[in-house]
């Protein structure tokens, strides 16, 4: 079998630190539109809103333990379905592939609504004016090109552009909210006590189950940068848990302060707005200052948005090295930045496409105002974490047979079954139950429709990929190759 890793078609290799990786996390979680993403948790849990931010992140890092080991393994621009593929073989592997392709569109289409919800949204809110709907749209477009522009840049300077606005823009919201805080009357060691949730641990657990747990899925951004990194297996699994860790302190601190910016009476009118930001904190900064922190977050998200781009871009150009899509053209890397260019562009006109398609929709049917503009942007996220739920869990069940099979691998038998058994179901147990209470118990339209079209697009997928590998066409796996090289251990032909 020919091993596609010694393709000339070679990404950049060592050009991506430790601070560069961690940096790549914290731009796929993004935590500096925390002040703006909060309402759900006061809306679960009132006063003690910021604790599901901390038990989701606690929860994340355990129910991610075998993604993060597969770091330590074997670097792989494919990702997540690298593990799969180690772990059950190349069709399960490649349908984890296009199930994360699939879920990446999803993504990019909510930020095409989120980031122009929340400038339409601010707007409204301060100055009672909406933005007719072709600011709304080029406001959309204007994120898709800057996102993908920026995933085309080489990954040492992507990853320089994200230390300086991530860091800056950071410290940014960091002193607004250090800034509410300090000013505040009505701040309390109240909103620190989670005993203080108006439905007891109950408050806390759903805003955990349902929203918490799903503010930290854009870390997988990082695994696809690991063949460009330095050192891949030793700094992936670190950059991941710093990134984390920093997103979750700023992203709880958020939370406090909206919760403690105004008197409790007044949390069940924060906790309905789509910018709870802008409700809270209106008190404590002129209208224009609001406004340009929006628009300022907004401007660096769509920058920051670069690193999932790239990492959806890597994932088909190394479905094309696998030969698993058979074109030349998405193999292709610039001469010049060494990044898979035609992959963006292909990602940019198929997204592009789907957001117009779902505006023209929501549009028709619901008419053009602020409820639209709002629900568009949680429905397309909610599509989108259907299909993260398939391609997470499916790789991490991936890890215990891998290791099983392969015993030169130096690992525990303890370690094994906890971080490779153990762990997995307790991660799918709390998939079962996040989906029924977050998505199947409140079937309202239009997220019904984008149920469907996720589950639709995954049947697809599983006929397609059936299809390939009935006809002797799923293609290579060139990270059984590369696996094999960094653990030494004798390459077996998958199933």
């Amino acid at each position: 079998m020919h091993n596609n890793s010694e393709n000339e078609n070679q990404l950049s290799k060592g050009s991506i630190g430790l601070l560069g990786l961690v940096m790549i996390s914290m731009a796929g979680v993004l935590a500096i539109i925390g002040p703006m993403e909060v309402s759900s948790f006061i809306g679960s849990a009132g006063p003690a809103a910021m604790w599901p931010v901390i038990l989701g992140f606690i929860l994340f890092l355990i129910v991610s333990l075998p993604i993060l080991e597969y770091t330590k393994i074997v670097g792989f621009a494919g990702g997540y379905y690298g593990l799969s593929e180690l772990g059950f073989g190349r069709a399960v592997g490649k349908f984890t592939s296009l199930s994360n392709y699939v879920f990446y569109i999803f993504w990019q289409t909510t930020n095409f609504f989120a980031m122009s919800a929340i400038i339409v949204d601010t707007v409204d809110e301060l100055y009672n004016y909406m933005i007719p709907i072709w600011g709304w749209l080029l406001i959309g477009i204007l994120v898709l090109v800057l996102t993908n522009l920026m995933s085309s840049l080489h990954p040492k300077l992507l990853s320089r552009i994200l230390i300086y606005i991530t860091v800056g823009t950071t410290i940014l919201v960091v002193i607004f909210i250090a800034y509410v805080i300090a000013k505040s009357p009505y701040n309390s060691p109240y909103y620190l006590n989670p005993a203080n949730s108006y439905s007891g641990f109950t408050g806390i657990a759903t805003g955990t189950a349902i929203y918490g747990f799903f503010l930290y899925v854009g870390y997988g951004s990082t695994l696809f940068y690991t063949e460009e990194a330095k050192n891949g297996r030793k700094d992936a699994w670190r950059a991941i848990y710093i990134g984390l860790g920093l997103s979750a302190i700023v992203i709880a601190l958020s939370a406090y302060s909206i919760v403690a910016a105004v008197p409790k009476s007044d949390l069940s009118t924060v906790a309905s707005s789509a910018l709870p930001e802008i409700v809270a904190w209106i008190y404590y900064f002129p209208k224009w200052v609001l406004l340009a922190l929006s628009i300022v977050v907004v401007a660096i998200s769509m920058l920051s948005f670069g690193a999932g781009g790239g990492a959806q871009s890597r994932l088909m150009w190394a479905m094309a090295r696998d030969r698993f899509i058979s074109s030349k053209w998405l193999l292709k890397l610039s001469k010049k930045n060494k990044t898979p260019v035609n992959a963006v562009l292909l990602q940019f006109i198929t997204v592009l496409v789907v957001a117009f398609i779902v505006a023209g929709i929501m549009v028709a049917v619901y008419g053009y105002n602020i409820n639209t503009v709002t629900t568009a942007w949680f429905a397309a996220g909610a599509g989108g974490t259907i299909i993260w739920y398939f391609h997470h869990f499916i790789p991490e069940f991936g890890l215990f047979p891998y290791i099983s099979r392969n015993k030169g691998i130096k690992y525990s038998k303890f370690r094994k079954w906890i971080v490779g058994l153990i762990v997995p179901i307790g991660g799918t147990a709390l998939f079962i139950y996040t989906f029924y209470l977050g998505i199947i118990s409140d079937l309202l339209e239009p997220y019904f429709a984008f149920l469907l079209a996720a589950v639709f697009a995954l049947f697809g997928i599983l006929v397609y990929v059936l299809y390939k590998a009935m006809k002797g066409n799923i293609g290579e796996s060139t990270v059984t190759y590369m696996a094999a090289e960094s653990e030494k251990i004798p390459i077996a032909d998958d199933r």
